[in-house]
């Protein structure tokens, strides 16, 4: 692990001072000691700093990209970087499992998982560098270690792991006839790996024999728990969908399922959900079934096999025996052992030990799988078990029981006696040691956290609390402890929420994503209702309480920062965005925000950069202390800067801020977007540091669809760009520019059907944006694939993206004049398609009329298409002429467009033109 103190960023920042690579080399290796996931992940920061500084484009491995879109599956033969698929060897409810051989760096067959479509991986990737950093720390042996993870060429999650050639616990214990005390002590390796997990941070939630398999080495069984991390980045919530409908590729996972899994109460689930399903597992180990029965939830209904799971008690594994019936015969005979002597064996400790690891009520249960663990030693040792209230009498049986020569004498028995009573105040003390152990462990993550949050480092700061829920989860904990955690943990995540809305508060419309001239990004007019929903979730109903106690909520937050940046930018959006809005909405907020936080230095900002005070703005960059000031803060100093019209200043301060924080998200953000704003625009620059900011927030949308727009439309790269597109839409389903510009990159691949279907879902999630309506109306009028062709959906679409543009001025001025023109076009080819020649006319001399003197392509469309319709009018004279502007047009331009010459040979055919080679 790294040395107290040092963080991610000081690492960084050191590091790039140092002028020769092998130095560099030498310095991570010391600050890093021996954090491998650390140590790579400041490599890759290292390169992209350097990358940055140099102007140089190689791509950044994809460290989040995930999709859940229904693409071709992989199979035998696939290469996947360095991994060729050899062979399918398992399927789950979530992935397909193939045999494969990597061959560099080192040449080994391993087991390669490639996620499903239609997962809600939106949780994988948002977790999926937590879950990796996790996973490289554990080293256990009864753990199948993940070597690698990654995104196909199809942008589809995979993990690589230990090749492991195994069979279900239970079906090698049954294979090989084990006895009762050799499965206990298979059990107990199980839990020993368990437990490890655990105090890494993980935990598995998909305990089940297929997930514990066992080999043979020489002679000697081997345990190997699979899936570990994978589960916990995967889970979901226990939805109706997933008990029911998806029942049967979970294999039989509501058999294992704890009570508060099934529950769908909200409770949260920790390292004690494992503890229950291993005590099935033990449950079934002993007796050769689960505790409810296997045929009895299959045909049950979701709802009953909730209650099922949550209310009714099961029978103890003494008692279960008993009700097999013939089948018992078989289950002793596969222990050696017969029907009384295996239910005699599980009676009293056995039952007990199965039993309180299934308790209803989780904190009853074992308090960790490492108590579980060495409960079950204790029965094997001969020694007293834990898993009832254990009375002196008890123990003095057990004792005896394992030293009868000893116990010759009353005396010395009276001697035990006093030695069992001194031991109940031992552990009475062991246990107030424990508790306190406990508190300084959960204060020492929580103070950490606050101190990262201090730094803006949110994703760091959430690990260290999730570290002390853990913690609280296994060995327990006060309420007031479990208060400030879960006090931390809403405040964080609140924060991320409200940190990811202010970048996309930034995020340009589809509009200018098809028109990339527009300079700066405006506040969207939406942005408002989303911050009102963040700050009711987080207990602030600013548009209800007044402005004091509102104020006051907010000075008294540990993210007050983070409130009254997102109230400030709330207002911006208001007051620039919600015409004929009374003004007082707008002010309220800016009421609240000084009232929460009077500092004298952020006003003078806020009214510079809403009055856009070039000259005060450059004061304030000039005075800017960066040591006292915070990094969002510095980072909208710069924003504001670029607003206001001195993009050279903005870069300026924010390139000195940068060399001072090189892995911080939000700098790296801003200052991508001053230089894309530069004249000449600094594209590859900008890119480079949008790959920053992907690395350091793998999990953010914002962070992957800018870099995505910037490689698709300043750097000709739609493939690369596709892999970001489809990790923004897995992180945010709802990302209407992802799916837009996703729609874009598949069209021009030649991937008509599954364009189509984002043109659908963009315009689905934007009802009121004429672009994205057009945009599916062209594509259902021109499709390649004439079954995706749809004329007259297209005109009801086309004639609506018209409308939204007359009533949103765009015939008012340049820009808008060219949109409009598109949208008359489109309409055009539509009613022609849909056989209305007579208002394809009409649509397309609109279309001609406003493209006077404008060089595009739809001028060509419009000639082609005015043409045909009309030819079909009777129209010959005035056809040939149309037909002959438009191939003036294209012979002028020397156009190669694929669609536009097929447009000129449907219009030769029709009108009986013999083309010309």
């Amino acid at each position: 692990m790294k040395a107290a103190g040092e963080s991610i960023e000081s690492i960084l920042a050191a590091a790039v001072e140092i002028p020769t690579e092998a130095g560099r080399r030498a310095y991570v290796d010391r600050a890093c000691a021996g954090d491998t996931g650390l140590k790579c992940r400041v490599e890759s920061l290292i390169d992209y700093h350097f990358r940055a500084g140099s102007f140089l484009e190689s791509p950044a491995p994809d460290l989040a990209a995930a999709t859940d879109l229904p693409v071709v599956a992989e199979r035998t033969g696939t290469v996947i970087g360095p991994y060729r698929l050899l062979e399918q060897i398992g399927e789950g409810g979530f992935g397909v499992v193939f045999l494969a051989e990597q061959t560099q760096p080192v040449r080994r067959e391993v087991a390669l998982k490639v996620l499903k479509p239609g997962m809600d991986t939106k949780q994988v990737v948002a977790r999926f560098e937590a879950e990796r950093q996790a996973l490289a720390l554990m080293a256990h042996p009864h753990i199948a270690k993940v070597f690698d993870g990654g995104v196909t060429p199809a942008g589809r999650p995979y993990f690589v792991m230990e090749l492991v050639r195994g069979v279900p616990i239970t079906e090698f214990c049954d294979q090989n006839q084990l006895s009762p005390r050799q499965r206990l002590e298979l059990f107990v390796a199980v839990c020993q790996a368990v437990q490890h997990a655990h105090q890494k941070g993980v935990i598995h939630r998909d305990l089940k024999p297929s997930n514990v398999l066992v080999s043979r080495d020489d002679t000697t069984p081997k345990v190997k728990v699979i899936d570990f991390g994978v589960a916990k980045a995967l889970g979901q919530v226990l939805t109706d969908k997933t008990l029911f409908t998806g029942f049967a590729q979970m294999v039989g996972t509501p058999l294992y399922m704890s009570p508060e899994q099934a529950g769908q109460s909200g409770l949260d689930v920790d390292t004690r959900s494992d503890i229950y399903s291993l005590g099935v597992l033990l449950y079934e180990l002993l007796t050769g079934t689960t505790p409810f029965d296997k045929d009895r939830l299959k045909t049950a209904g979701h709802d009953e096999i909730r209650r099922i799971i949550r209310e009714e008690e099961p029978v103890k594994p003494s008692t279960r025996l008993s009700t097999l019936g013939q089948a018992v015969e078989t289950v002793s005979a596969n222990r050696g052992s017969d029907p009384r002597k295996l239910s005699a064996l599980c009676r009293h400790e056995l039952d007990w030990i199965a039993m309180k690891a299934l308790d209803k009520d989780r904190n009853r249960r074992y308090e960790t799988v490492g108590a579980l663990a060495l409960d079950v030693q204790r029965y094997l040792n001969d020694e007293p078990v834990l898993a009832r209230p254990p009375s002196p009498w008890y123990r003095l049986r057990k004792f005896t029981r394992r030293n009868k020569r000893a116990l010759a004498s009353a005396a010395l028995l009276a001697g035990m006696l006093l030695t069992l009573f001194g031991g109940l105040g031992w552990v009475m003390s062991d246990r107030a040691e424990r508790r306190a152990r406990t508190a300084f462990e959960v204060n020492q993550f929580l103070d950490r956290a606050e101190s990262l949050y201090a730094e803006d480092k949110l994703p760091e700061a959430l690990a260290e609390v999730h570290k002390a829920l853990v913690v609280l989860g296994t060995a327990g904990g006060d309420d007031d402890l479990d208060r400030r955690a879960r006090t931390w943990l809403t405040d964080l995540e609140t924060a991320t929420k409200l940190e990811e809305m202010l970048m996309e508060f930034l995020r340009p419309s589809v509009r200018d994503r098809l028109f990339p001239g527009s300079a700066e990004p405006t506040a969207r007019p939406g942005a408002g209702a989303g911050f009102a929903r963040v700050f009711r979730d987080y207990g602030i109903d600013v548009e209800r309480l007044s402005t004091d106690e509102a104020a006051a909520r907010i000075a008294n937050s540990h993210i007050k920062l983070d409130l009254v940046l997102a109230l400030d930018r709330w207002a911006e959006s208001l007051r620039t965005n919600a015409r004929g809005l009374d003004p007082a909405h707008w002010q309220r907020l800016q009421a609240i925000s000084r009232a929460a936080d009077p500092d004298p230095w952020r006003l003078r900002y806020n009214a510079a950069s809403e009055a856009k005070d070039v000259n005060s703005l450059r004061e304030l960059a000039d005075a800017a202390d960066p040591g006292r000031l915070r990094t969002r803060v510095l980072a909208a100093l710069g924003d504001s800067l670029r607003a206001a019209g001195d993009v050279e200043a903005s870069v300026a301060f924010l390139r000195k801020v940068q060399r001072l924080y090189p892995a911080d998200y939000s700098v790296n953000t801003s200052l991508a977007w001053s230089l894309r704003n530069l004249n000449p625009p600094q594209w590859a620059e900008a890119i480079a540091f949008r790959r920053i900011a992907v690395a350091v927030r793998p999990q953010s949308s914002s962070a992957n669809w800018y870099l995505g727009w910037s490689l698709h439309y300043q750097q000709a790269n739609p493939d690369e760009a596709m892999a970001y597109y489809r990790t923004t839409i897995a992180l945010d389903p709802e990302h209407a520019p992802a799916h837009f510009c996703l729609a874009n990159a598949l069209r021009a691949r030649g991937k008509p059907e599954e364009a189509l279907a984002h043109f659908r879902r963009a315009a689905d999630l934007l009802p009121n944006d004429p672009n994205p309506l057009n945009s599916l109306a062209w594509e259902l009028t021109t499709s390649s694939e004439p079954k995706l062709r749809d004329p007259a959906r297209a005109v009801t679409l086309a004639k609506k993206a018209v409308e939204l543009s007359l009533k949103q001025g765009d015939d008012r001025d340049q820009p808008g004049r060219g949109r409009l023109g598109t949208y008359w076009n489109t309409l055009g080819v539509a009613q022609y398609r849909a056989g209305n020649p007579e208002e394809a006319t009409d649509a397309l001399q609109k279309s001609l009329d406003i493209a006077s003197g404008l060089d595009r392509a739809y001028v060509c469309e419009d000639w082609l298409f005015l043409a045909m319709a009309n030819w079909k009018l009777d129209r010959t004279d005035e056809a040939r002429k149309c037909y002959d502007r438009g191939v003036e047009w294209l012979v002028k331009k020397a156009s190669k467009d694929e669609k536009l010459n097929r447009f000129r040979k449907e219009a030769a055919a029709l009108l009986g033109v013999e083309e010309k080679e």
